[in-house]
């Protein structure tokens, strides 16, 4: 059987090479041209403990979502597969641990829910580690060497990634795991009829492979991130330890701080002091920015917060994936408290996007929430960057040498923008507090410098729009079903409606980068040209159909997607489907 596309899991418990499994398959398959998406799920338990499991698909197409299914599981803890069996595809591979091909003995509680329609290749995965190194760890990378001839794979692309991944380790750890891979390739040569191939294209270029996490803080640093401050949470904790390599070789700054609450002030004293500054966090971090997010907003502040989302609520699922914090991030703040709300797709969005962020954070004097999750943030994938870099960009509204003069740090202006200067430039004296104030700064408690004040705070969302990149609508322009999606949500989205179309039923996609504030005009044309509205998102409230709902006034079709798994392409088909019989009746 020919194939084109594969999707392999490794599942063990922490310490089986799980992850670094995934890397070598990734990388091996990006190194010969393929597009990739990996996506791990582990435990938030210490090593030895809880269930991990890593999922690599790669395909001579690019890859959209973690799709449906899997063609190959790779079994190194018997006890926690068993449940990942059922994902397999009829007519996929289980490999699993066994001292003779085909004995069900050993390790029984795997091999016995090996269903007829999956082929049970038995592996002696330890015994062949042993033989390699002396020891069991190797066992990852005896599988790896099964599915490499089960697939006809060519063994140089896997053995070239073992050496890059343990190269630093000495020639003596990556003999040995070579060696592992070789037997694990043998023992299948030898007891196994190969009745698989997956084709490569001939003359395929490498592809760069990078996670969401990743492409934030590139394209932070490409626009001229220059201050830091974090503190350490799942999953976000990529991010800062990236900006603790690479700030400090651009006379830059990255600092751990006791709590979320001191990352964020002092994120907001760096950019009061004239710096591009961000942090990042996830949900429970948050919250705890709350009351320094309104100061950003009041005090008419540049901030960037990178949000990275997890299962909630309180410290919730530290390690699974959920689409739980708009809500916060477009509401949590007292009194009227605007701020941007961003959420990239993918992650090419997230390098553009997080410079689209700064740019109007800066330019707008305004905390700008940028919203990735955990699949986006920490999934590795191949894309193709545009990379733009320019360490000096500014975005800052700066005075003239005539309002220095008498310098009004709040003045009204048409854009609601007002000149902002860095403190203790000459000539330009101002206060700046949490309380309401007047033009100067000084705080005031009148009606109507509250009014004037919080009119002018509003209307740079509306000048903001200009800058915005329109809405993408993708899909058949002329489908009378139609999609909103946001997020790490999108890839699946554009995978059903593409199964969908094959099955005959058109639809067509509505997406933003811009969750607040968007170009309403184009998600109003949209929905007057829709006869059934369909809004996919990982939460049980379903928070961006309720905004979309108070917005627009429509009424869709919720689709709210329990935590912990990325969403399944075959329920958006399915669901384009049930809309399309709605229509019909």
């Amino acid at each position: 059987m020919n194939y084109s596309e594969l999707s392999i899991r490794f599942c063990g418990i922490a310490g089986d090479g799980v992850v670094s499994s995934g890397k070598i398959l990734a990388g091996a398959s990006a190194a010969v041209g393929l597009q990739v998406m990996v996506n791990d799920i582990y435990s938030a338990e210490i090593r030895g403990l809880g269930k991990s499991t890593t999922t690599v698909r790669f395909s001579t197409k690019k890859v959209l979502s973690m799709g449906d299914g899997i063609d190959l599981l790779v079994g190194m803890a018997a006890k926690e597969s068993i449940a990942e069996v059922k994902d397999v595809k009829p007519g996929g591979t289980v490999i699993y641990e066994s001292s003779t091909p085909g004995d069900v003995s050993t390790e029984e509680s795997l091999a016995a829910h090996i269903p007829p329609e999956v082929r049970a290749l038995g592996v002696p995965l330890k015994r062949l580690a042993n033989k390699a190194s002396g020891t069991n760890r190797g066992r990852n990378l005896v599988a790896m060497g099964a599915l490499c001839h089960h697939y006809s794979l060519p063994p140089e692309m896997f053995e070239a990634e073992i050496k890059k991944l343990f190269g630093r380790k000495g020639e003596k750890v990556t003999a040995a795991n070579i060696e592992a891979f070789r037997l694990g390739c043998k023992y299948c040569e030898e007891n196994y009829q190969l009745n698989h191939d997956f084709t490569l294209e001939e003359g395929a270029q490498p592809r760069r492979l990078i996670s969401g996490n990743e492409a934030v803080h590139r394209g932070a640093l490409h626009c001229g991130l220059h201050f830091f401050a974090g503190y350490p949470i799942t999953p976000a904790t990529k991010i800062m330890e990236l900006a603790a390599i690479d700030l400090p070789k651009y006379d830059g700054w990255c600092i751990q701080v006791e709590d979320e609450i001191a990352a964020i002030s002092a994120v907001l004293g760096a950019s009061f002091a004239g710096k591009r500054a961000m942090t990042a966090t996830s949900g429970p971090g948050l919250c705890l920015m709350s009351e320094m997010l309104n100061l950003s907003v009041m005090a008419e502040i540049p901030a960037v917060i990178v949000n990275v989302q997890r299962g909630g609520p309180s410290t919730g699922l530290p390690t699974k994936v959920e689409q739980g914090d708009l809500n916060i991030a477009l509401y949590g703040g007292s009194g009227d408290s605007p701020r941007v709300v961003m959420a990239p797709a993918d992650s090419e969005e997230c390098y553009t996007g997080i410079q689209l962020a700064f740019d109007i954070a800066e330019k707008y004097q305004t905390p700008v929430i940028f919203l990735s999750d955990l699949f986006l943030g920490q999934r590795i994938e191949t894309a193709v960057i545009e990379e733009k870099i320019d360490r000096q960009r500014s975005t800052r509204k700066k005075p003239g040498a005539d309002q220095l003069k008498e310098y009004l740090r709040f003045r009204i202006t048409d854009d609601g923008v007002s000149p902002l200067v860095v403190p203790g430039e000459p000539g330009a004296f101002y206060t700046i507090t949490g309380l309401e104030h007047t033009v100067k700064g000084t705080p005031n408690y009148e009606a109507e410098v509250h009014s004037m004040m919080t009119d002018k705070r509003y209307r740079k969302f509306e000048t903001m729009k200009a800058d915005l990149p329109a809405a993408d609508i993708l899909g058949d322009k002329n489908a009378r079903i139609g999609i909103v999606g946001w997020g790490s949500t999108v890839g699946a989205i554009l995978e059903g409606m593409d199964i969908a179309r094959k099955q005959g039923v058109k639809s067509k996609l509505i997406k933003s980068i811009m969750i607040f504030p968007q170009h309403e005009d184009s998600f109003r044309e949209f929905f007057a040209s829709c006869q059934q509205i369909i809004v996919p998102e990982m939460n049980y409230q379903g928070q961006y159909a309720a905004l979309l709902k108070s917005r627009y006034g429509i009424k869709p079709i919720e689709i709210h997607i329990p935590a912990v798994d990325p969403v399944s392409p075959g329920k958006i088909a399915q669901k384009i489907l049930e809309a399309n019989d709605e229509i019909a009746k």
